[in-house]
């Protein structure tokens, strides 16, 4: 269980912070293969990180048990992704000839050989017990040849579809609205890097999302319905270009 607190208010009158959050599938394609890889998740997220003494109040809410305020940042504020990402970035840049990436709370280390392997991670421990960051050891993985990292299976031979998604898909009904429509497109979003002109593929499906588009579910978009489907559960591996 999770507390969620509406900070809209106070959101509206912060001043947004405009540090970069890294792209997922940019952080994907430099995972290249290695032998040796290793997840760790970061415990409690943001709330790892304190509120300034001046800006708790700020935080404050009331509920059925009193009037609190955040004393860790807690999730829901506006600049609490970038303010996390600059710490991360910062614990990241230490990590002198380590190979380790990192998305948020999520980071992998990845390495040629065991030695290797159990070298990087202890400077990276190291690193952590420096900036005080502590992990769950619950959502950790260590020196595996294939690891699930951001949504997808990191292993030596490239990048797999994660199978439990690949499921749900083959679960999902023939549209029979725009919304509808719109779901299936977004969920084929997260995987069409694995499918070569997937665009083309669904053109007959996005044309019906299109504002002032009629509805109309024909042969085209039954027949693009299920290449779309059939190719995204189709086994396949993202590997990087030799050079």
């Amino acid at each position: 269980m999770r507390l969620c607190v509406d900070f809209r208010k106070l959101n509206a009158t912060t001043i947004a912070d405009t540090y970069p959050l890294l792209r997922m599938d940019d952080l994907l394609t430099e995972a290249e293969s290695t032998a040796y890889m290793s997840t760790l998740n970061l415990k409690s997220g943001y709330h790892q990180i304190k509120v300034h003494e001046d800006d708790q109040d700020k935080t404050a809410f009331i509920c059925p048990f009193g009037t609190y305020k955040y004393l860790r940042m807690p999730f829901g504020l506006r600049n609490a992704p970038a303010t996390f990402q600059r710490l991360i970035d910062k614990f990241r840049a230490g990590l002198k000839n380590v190979f380790a990436l990192s998305y948020l709370d999520d980071i992998i280390i990845l390495s040629e050989t065991f030695d290797q392997h159990i070298n990087d991670l202890h400077i990276v421990f190291e690193r952590l017990s420096l900036f005080k960051l502590h992990v769950n050891r619950e959502k950790c993985h260590f020196a595996c040849d294939r690891v699930k990292y951001l949504g997808h299976w990191i292993t030596a031979n490239g990048i797999e579809v994660d199978q439990q998604k690949v499921s749900a898909i083959q679960k999902i009904p023939v549209p029979t609205n725009v919304k509808e429509a719109q779901s299936f497109l977004q969920t084929c979003s997260w995987f069409r890097r694995y499918v070569p002109n997937f665009a083309n593929i669904a053109r007959p499906l996005s044309k019906l999302t299109k504002k002032n588009a009629q509805w109309f579910w024909g042969p085209e978009q039954q027949e693009a319905f299920e290449i779309s489907r059939k190719s995204l559960i189709t086994p396949r591996v993202l590997k990087q270009p030799d050079g």
